[in-house]
């Protein structure tokens, strides 16, 4: 197979290309080995790099990638992140110009010296951050990098009284093991205007919301060591826990109200209280694992929904109260007290109320008319009779009944016994206020009936009282 000349030199020009590049490449090759065999020569990375004897200085910065949990039980957060760390070897520095123009390269960590740094709250066993085949990078400069990056599992403690619109701030400590802070002395680095903590790596979490991160220099002259806190105040999403735990908490909580407005004679109060005692209560025997297993302090959740499965066990109990009074027998009387409380009450609370004219079940028969006075039964005499009565009194001392008497009498011509006529219209009052109440009978099915109404109306104010200053409560703490 012959070739044009224009392709022969596109293959020759592409050889010598490849020729090139594994020269140049053998070329840089021979720099890095040139260089990591010039600087390691008689280095020893057990030895603290420093040629002045001074402290090392040691450029620290935080870096959080995501909150994987925090256990409320164990108190452990577990958050995974980065600590950039930075720091000057001089004995690993170089000139450029000598190596070809090397600005840097990456070495094993196990094969430079390192920091004895730990996670001094960590409730795992105390190791070295990262892993061992975590590269460094050095720079001619002689300043070493080392990003370690591992998942930090510290104890925390928390206070979960406002679970579950509670905050908490976690810290996580970071020291030195055993060098003292005039070997090690650690400094917050500064990246995006913050000292010691970068948002540049995190991702939000679905249940903690990370509000805040700081520092603190926790070094002590007494131990010796170089030791920093860096805080993390989280947040916690309440609305799954609004949704699944609180709203159909107030739903049960309601039907344990509405047992109290079932008819005695239904025959299903005891069976639905039950029922309702038992839904709740297999209801937070479920949610009772999303709630914080702790004993350091109680959730005003728990006391809540504690108090509500109180309400409705003493409920079931009231129930059967009630049933048994509605049973009582009926040749059992109602006592006069309980009598008279029962009917100041039924109007109270509006029960057994007919409309004027609309007779009641258990109510007295109905009054006969007023009878109609006439002034053909009055004594002849009374006319002589009332002229030598004395002067009658003024208009100002008589009574609303006299006058009211007056305009009655007024509406005759003819004389009349005034004392026989005011006598028949007092009659004629009493029974027309008579004829206006109805008195029903008080037996034991409306004491009952009363008791029920009263229950109905206290258990929800109980429920609704209990709610409303409760759960905002347990939302403005935060």
């Amino acid at each position: 197979m012959e070739f044009s000349s224009g392709k022969r030199w596109l293959m020759l020009a592409l050889s010598l290309y490849a020729v090139c590049g594994c020269v140049y490449g053998a070329f840089r090759k021979d720099d890095y080995q040139s260089l990591t065999d010039t600087i390691f020569v008689g280095y020893d990375k057990r030895i603290r790099p420093t040629v002045t004897g001074g402290p090392t200085v040691i450029d620290m910065v935080f870096e959080p990638v995501s909150i994987i949990s925090l256990d409320e039980s164990s108190q452990v957060l577990s958050t995974f992140g980065r600590l950039y760390c930075e720091w000057s070897d001089e004995v690993l520095a170089w000139d450029e110009g000598s190596h070809s123009g090397v600005t840097n390269f990456f070495w094993p960590q196990d094969d430079v010296w390192l920091p004895d740094i730990i996670i001094h709250n960590s409730v795992e066993e105390e190791e070295r951050p990262g892993y061992k085949e975590m590269p460094v990078n050095i720079l001619s400069s002689g300043k070493v990098v080392w990003v370690p990056s591992f998942i930090f599992r510290t104890s925390c403690d928390m206070d979960v009284t406002y679970y579950p619109f509670d905050s908490q701030v976690c810290s996580i400590i970071i020291s030195t093991k055993m060098s003292a802070f005039q070997d090690i002395a650690i400094q917050p680095g500064i990246t995006d205007g913050e000292d010691g903590m970068s948002w540049e790596t995190y991702h939000p979490s679905g249940v903690w919301d990370l509000r805040q991160m700081s520092v603190v220099n926790l070094t002590d002259e007494i131990d010796e060591v170089t030791k920093f806190e860096f805080k993390l105040t989280l947040k916690r999403r309440p609305m799954y826990y609004i949704i699944n735990i609180i709203i159909p908490v107030l739903f049960l909580s309601l039907t344990a109200s509405l047992v109290f407005s079932l008819p005695a004679d239904a025959g299903e109060k005891v069976g639905m209280s039950m029922t309702v005692l038992l839904a709740y209560a297999v209801y937070l025997t479920i949610i009772a694992d999303k709630m914080p297993q702790t004993s350091s302090q109680v959730s005003l959740l728990a006391c809540y929904l504690t108090t509500l499965l109180a309400v409705t066990a003493f409920g079931v109990v009231l129930s059967v109260f009630i049933l048994s009074l509605h049973h009582t027998s009926s040749e059992t009387p109602v006592g006069p007290r309980t009598e008279a409380y029962t009917r100041r009450m039924r109007k109270y609370l509006r029960l057994g109320y007919h409309p004027r004219g609309i007779p009641a079940n258990n109510v007295s028969p109905a009054v006969p008319e007023t009878p109609v006075v006439t002034f053909s039964d009055v004594d002849s005499s009374s006319t002589e009779d009332t002229q030598g009565r004395q002067q009658a009194p003024t208009m100002e001392s008589k009574t609303s009944t006299e006058l009211s008497f007056l305009s009655y009498r007024g509406k005759h011509d003819k004389p009349r016994n005034t004392d026989l006529l005011m006598g028949s219209f007092m009659s004629s009052c009493s029974t027309s206020t008579a004829g206006t109440e109805e008195r029903e009978t008080i037996t034991w099915p409306k004491v009952a009936e009363t008791v029920d109404r009263l229950l109905f109306l206290g258990f929800s104010f109980i429920v609704f009282g209990v709610t409303v200053t409760l759960l905002p409560y347990m939302a403005s703490m935060t």
